[in-house]
């Protein structure tokens, strides 16, 4: 990750704050109209980073080992009276201890909405947080200078080959980013290949004025630009601006669009940011990648309090993260969106094992990661940690670690995310986390391969002439319907039963005209597309507009052609098109996607 080309983006905007719910904002990419024939298009993954290395020890005690956690760390240790025993049918070897501030926690476990993965690190972890955070973030490790040394981070890899005709410039019609970034990281782990394509710094917003906030950046537009490395940073802010605009006015209009239910979030930073989500999602956002974040978990001095070991900054945190996990939960359940979203909470490392000598703990290797949602396969996976089987540093082992962090978002990625086993190779750059996959999504609520996401995509630019309008005089149909206001400026085939991807989209015929004064359009239509091999099954359809030449077009812009996305390579399928007063045609051959 290269600081100086963030710095192309963060500088010239700090100068003009921006806020949404009072905290910064980034944003990257725009994502396509998503599929509806598939329960994964409507996913959303919500990740909380607890920044500075959780101390997972007193988070989560391993209680089978109580008195040698105990002898570890004499000053800090929690009584057995005090913990939160989280689940008492577990193997002894599985028994944990919640951390008292955790209550939260447990509620959710009971209920069956959390889990959690024990021994998470990485082959040859680095203790640095910067760089251990860059390695988590980008889904390197540090067996070599491959994978310590990435460019790209792996979100930022998995949203490119999902969205792969995504150019980095959003437009009406695919106006939500595909993630968003809350609180105050810089390191994000979003990059592409193409450096910031999935990246832009936004830094504030007031909940009602975001728009009019962001549209204060800058000045005049830069008509001249230096052939130098300057020249290339203005090019690089102006394209930022550009794209900063169109996004915010999206944003805005989400979040105004939408409202939290009457859920009490309590009075945090990390319980505003995800009260920001859900408001946004039952605004009608689409985004599909949030990041939450909580500082202050570097906890090298009085993680307790003197005297108090129940109380103080660790404990406080810990509070604060499960208050606003759990009333965030509450919060998209009664907005009726639980079903649709899966939270994980991770950090760059644990702690040591032993403690030091000012209340505290210095970095570790292993740590644990939760999952949270109606979808998870609640419990505890893998064992407690040895807590005698230490490196010379007196943190655990990293031989000991049970899982590696990749595994486990390789396998949200694949069942919660419907990512197919491409997808997790190009995201994780090696086929090592493709299988097996870990039981972490409940089998009823994940995603089966018939409706994995692919890279695959066809642009279907097709013609037809309905007999009706059609004039033979001049091989073109008649526009009567737009000339005498009756087009529908709502596509019309949801309300008649079917279900297009572009359900209720809306056009403007004002701007169809001044596009197309000669070619204007004549009505709406409805493309399919249909299983070769079981041609009455639709796989997916979009409502689309037919012009008088002919030509069906977008509904947006009435001049590209209709792409289907999230299609299998290799497979076979036919092209069928509908009209409210016409019988259907379909194509005679197979269209061969590859």
């Amino acid at each position: 990750m290269k600081r100086r080309d963030f710095l192309k983006i963060a500088r010239p905007l700090a100068a003009s704050p921006l806020l949404l719910q009072g905290m910064p904002i980034r944003t990257f990419a725009s994502p396509t109209m998503l599929a509806r024939t598939c329960e994964a298009s409507e996913r959303v993954l919500v990740t909380v980073y607890l920044n500075g290395a959780n101390d997972f020890v007193n988070t989560f005690v391993p209680l089978d080992q109580h008195s040698v956690y105990a002898g570890h760390r004499p000053n800090i240790y929690i009584p057995t009276s005090n913990l939160i025993t989280l689940d008492s049918t577990l193997s002894s070897s599985q028994q944990l201890g919640l951390h008292p501030s955790l209550t939260p926690f447990k509620s959710l476990y009971d209920s069956g909405k959390l889990s959690v993965i024990q021994g998470v690190g990485m082959p040859d972890p680095n203790r640095s947080h910067f760089k251990a955070q860059d390695l988590w973030l980008r889904g390197g490790d540090g067996t070599s200078s491959a994978l310590s040394n990435l460019d790209t981070g792996w979100i930022g890899r998995f949203l490119d080959n999902r969205y792969p005709s995504f150019q980095g410039v959003p437009f009406s019609g695919e106006p939500d980013p595909l993630g968003i970034l809350l609180g105050r990281m810089i390191n994000s782990g979003f990059h592409t290949p193409e450096e910031h394509r999935f990246e832009i710094n936004l830094s504030g917003q007031d909940p009602g004025g975001f728009y009019s906030l962001i549209s204060s950046i800058g000045g005049p537009p830069i008509i001249n630009f230096p052939d130098s490395d300057h020249g290339d940073m203005l090019r690089h802010i102006m394209a930022i601006e550009n794209s900063v605009n169109v996004y915010a006015e999206r944003i805005s209009d989400t979040f105004n669009a939408g409202s939290n239910s009457s859920t009490a979030y309590p009075d945090n930073d990390l319980a505003d940011q995800l009260k920001t989500v859900a408001r946004m999602l039952n605004g009608g956002s689409q985004t599909k990648v949030f990041m939450a974040t909580q500082s202050g978990y570097d906890t090298h001095v009085f993680q307790v309090d003197d005297g108090s070991v129940t109380t103080g900054r660790h404990a406080d945190l810990l509070g604060d993260m499960s208050q606003a996990i759990q009333a965030f939960q509450n919060d998209i359940t009664a907005l009726g969106l639980a079903d649709k979203v899966l939270t994980v909470v991770f950090s760059e490392f644990g702690r040591k094992v032993v403690q030091n000598g000012t209340f505290g703990l210095d970095h570790g290797t292993l740590g644990s990661m939760v999952l949270i949602g109606n979808g998870v396969e609640g419990g505890v996976m893998g064992n407690n940690i040895d807590l005698n089987d230490l490196d010379a540093q007196n943190a655990p082992t990293p031989g000991a670690m049970q899982h590696d962090y990749r595994e486990v978002f390789g396998s949200v990625l694949q069942d919660w995310m419907g990512a197919n086993d491409q997808a997790v190779e190009a995201t994780f750059l090696t086929s090592s986390y493709i299988s097996p996959k870990l039981p972490l999504i409940d089998p009823s609520a994940a995603i089966g391969p018939d409706c994995s996401m692919g890279s695959v995509t066809l642009e279907v630019n097709a013609k037809v002439f309905l007999r009706g309008p059609y004039d033979t005089g001049t091989n073109t149909m008649k526009d009567d319907l737009r000339v005498s206001g009756d087009l529908p400026t709502i596509e019309p085939y949801t309300a008649l039963g079917f279900s297009p991807e572009n359900s209720n989209a809306q056009i403007d015929p004002m701007v169809m005209a001044v596009n197309h004064p000669t070619d204007s359009i004549v009505d709406w239509v409805l493309i399919e597309l249909r299983d070769s091999s079981s041609p009455s099954t639709v796989v997916n359809s979009i409502s689309a507009l037919v012009r008088r030449d002919g030509n069906i077009v977008h509904w947006d812009d009435g001049t590209s052609g209709i792409t289907f996305r999230n299609l299998v390579a290799g497979a076979q399928y036919e092209v069928a098109i509908r009209h409210r007063n016409h019988l259907g045609v379909m194509s005679g051959m197979a269209i061969d996607v590859n």
